[in-house]
C-alpha cells in the first residue's frame, strides 16, 4: 500500500492496461447533469449469461460454470474491442495505470492531459469477472516523473460492478505485499 494514504479507499501501485479519451463539452454537461453513466459504452445491457447468473443459486456448482462462462465471454469482448480499436481511428490514447483505488487512479499519459478534463477510460483488470471497466475520471493534478506526466484523476462515475472489481484487485495486490513482506522478513514482525 502507498505510504500517506489520505483517502477512504485504499490504493495501491499497480501496473495495468488502460485507453482513454478526453470528453466533449456535451459529455461533460451530461455528468453535471448527473447524467454520467448513460456515457458509458456498455451501458445496461446484460448478456444472457448475467440473466442466468441471477436465478443461479449462489455457490451451486452450475453457478461457477456459469461464472466461467461470464469470464470467457468477457475476454472475448475485451479482444473484439481491441481489435475494431486498431482497425479504427478512434482517439482513444494507450497509457498504464500505475496507481489505484476505489475513488482514484494514477496514470502515465504519453500526451498533455490539463487539470480539470473529464475522461473515460477503459482499464484492465486481468483477475477479475469484469476483465476489462470502464470509469469517468476528472483530472485533479500532474505531477512529473522521468519523461512522462502522470496524471492523477478522481473517479466521477463507475458502475457498481466495476468499483468491487477495483476494489477485488486493490485487496489482492495488498495481500501479495503483506505475504512478500513476511518473506523478506522471515515472517516475522
Amino acid at each position: 500500500m502507498s505510504p500517506g494514504n489520505r483517502r477512504k479507499d485504499f490504493r495501491v501501485d499497480i501496473s495495468l492496461h488502460c485507453s482513454w479519451e478526453a470528453l466533449t463539452e456535451k459529455e461533460v454537461e451530461l455528468i453535471e447533469k448527473g447524467m454520467g453513466r448513460s456515457l458509458f459504452e456498455k451501458n445496461e445491457c446484460d448478456s444472457p449469461i448475467d440473466e442466468i447468473m441471477r436465478q443461479t443459486v449462489p455457490g451451486s456448482q452450475e453457478e461457477h460454470w456459469y461464472r466461467s462462462l461470464q469470464l470467457i465471454n468477457n475476454k472475448l469482448d475485451f479482444i473484439i474491442d481491441q481489435i475494431f480499436l486498431e482497425s479504427s481511428d478512434l482517439p482513444l490514447k494507450r497509457d498504464k495505470v500505475i496507481e489505484l483505488s476505489g475513488s482514484g487512479v494514477k496514470f502515465v499519459s504519453h500526451r498533455n492531459i490539463p487539470p480539470g478534463t473529464f475522461f473515460r477510460m477503459l482499464l484492465v483488470l486481468p483477475g477479475t469477472f469484469l476483465f476489462q471497466i470502464e470509469l469517468i475520471g476528472e483530472v485533479m493534478r500532474i505531477e512529473r516523473k522521468g519523461e512522462a506526466p502522470v496524471v492523477a484523476a478522481r473517479i466521477v462515475e463507475i458502475d457498481e460492478a466495476a468499483k468491487d472489481a477495483i476494489i477485488t484487485v486493490v485487496f489482492q495486490k495488498q495481500r501479495q505485499e503483506i505475504r512478500r513482506e513476511k518473506l523478506n522478513h522471515g515472517g516475522t514482525k
